[in-house]
């Protein structure tokens, strides 16, 4: 299952909320100061996926956030959580069988000041978002405004001089047979131990060490769990970028090459001139760190 949640302004089409920032939200790392001082309807639409892809609506919830003065709704969000949890009925003190009229007090008071009505047209909005019939259903996605501290000519002039020679470290740690990596690990993280100084460090470099390590035995095994992806890529001047991606979890390498093959052959249609479809073999740790990378990007 999945979900999507969308904001609802008072004038113009509803827009799309991340998870990304929806998180930065709940959390309060993130603001929409476009919003400072009001409140905003939300509407949440859970679904089934099948194949990566949307199937059937199973639940939709409407919401709404108070934004403060900067544009942040944790405040709100901890005042909805009180009265959700103050709403909930309790037996009586003088009674087992008489339930306390407060809880039902609260919780009137949290569907007037938290929740709202949606309308058949605003739920369809959503529905053809999320099965877009052209580009015109599609709608926009909301972007906040995280806090920055600003970066000096300094701080960043350190940054540049320490992360010049990054790139070295990974390939140095792919280049490492099994048996050399093991010795690698091991011995960084001794490192870390007698040398406080760069102890994180050393602990970084272990734990990627580890990580190409997990990866090095699934290819030599063949086992665990694996992922078949194809991708869809545009190209342009020599550039290609993914406008389409199909994968389909498996449970050893060779399942996963069938996989393959088969969503292979199911989008082979979407090859064209100026557009390739694309196949490849993703280990478990592989495909968790690309989704992680993929959602840090969006």
């Amino acid at each position: 299952m999945a979900s999507r949640h969308y904001l609802f302004p008072d004038n113009g089409e509803p827009v799309r909320v991340s998870l990304e920032l929806l998180n930065g939200l709940i959390s309060g790392r993130d603001a929409l100061p476009q919003y400072a001082g009001t409140r905003q309807r939300v509407l949440g639409v859970i679904f089934d996926l099948e194949d990566g892809k949307p199937s059937r609506v199973a639940h939709t919830e409407t919401g709404i956030w108070i934004f403060d003065e900067d544009g942040r709704i944790s405040s709100g969000l901890q005042r909805a959580v009180a009265l959700a949890m103050d709403s909930m009925p309790r037996p009586s003190r003088h009674s087992s069988t008489v339930v306390e009229l407060h809880p039902r007090a609260s919780e009137r008071m949290f569907e007037k000041e938290f929740r709202w009505e949606a309308e058949k047209s605003d739920i369809d909005r959503v529905l053809a978002d999320i099965w877009p019939k052209q580009k015109a259903d599609r709608l926009g996605t909301i972007r906040g405004t995280k806090r920055k501290p600003p970066l000096s000519f300094d701080a960043r002039h350190a940054l540049n001089e320490i992360s010049d020679a990054f790139w070295k470290i990974p390939l140095a740690i792919e280049r490492l047979k099994e048996p050399s990596q093991k010795a690698f690990g091991y011995e960084a993280r001794l490192r870390a131990e007698s040398d406080p100084d760069f102890g994180p460090l050393y602990r970084a470099i272990a734990d990627m060490s580890d990580w190409q390590l997990d990866v090095q035995k699934r290819r030599r095994t063949g086992k665990g769990v694996w992922y078949a992806v194809v991708e869809v890529m545009a190209w342009h001047d020599g550039v290609g970028e993914a406008v389409a991606r199909y994968h389909q979890r498996c449970n050893s390498r060779k399942e996963a090459v069938l996989a393959a093959r088969a969503l292979l052959s199911e989008h082979a249609a979407k090859f064209d001139d100026d557009r390739t479809v694309e196949a490849m073999l993703l280990t478990e740790p592989e495909w968790e760190k690309q989704s992680s990378d993929d959602l840090g990007s969006s």
